[in-house]
């Protein structure tokens, strides 16, 4: 059973500073890792993760939709 992420499938991507800035305020806080922040000799602060403070600052509306079964099943006795 394979499990992880799809070979080739990346856990980073590449954002222009201007966009961030776009869309940052000037006093945003940004979790970034410890090493990046390390590599550019940056001033942090540490925390724990948790769920209370990696939850988003704007809802997310997901949309559920009843879906009609594909097959029927019959249970039977044996």
């Amino acid at each position: 059973m394979a499990r992880g992420k799809t070979k080739g499938a990346g856990s980073f991507v590449q954002v222009n500073l201007r966009e961030l800035n776009r869309v940052l305020k000037e006093d945003a806080i940004i979790v970034v890792s410890r090493r990046f922040a390390e590599a550019l000799v940056l001033d942090t602060e540490s925390f724990v993760s948790s769920t209370p403070n990696q939850q988003s600052a704007q809802p997310v509306e997901v949309n559920k939709e009843e879906l009609e079964p594909l097959v029927e099943l019959e249970e039977q006795e044996w």
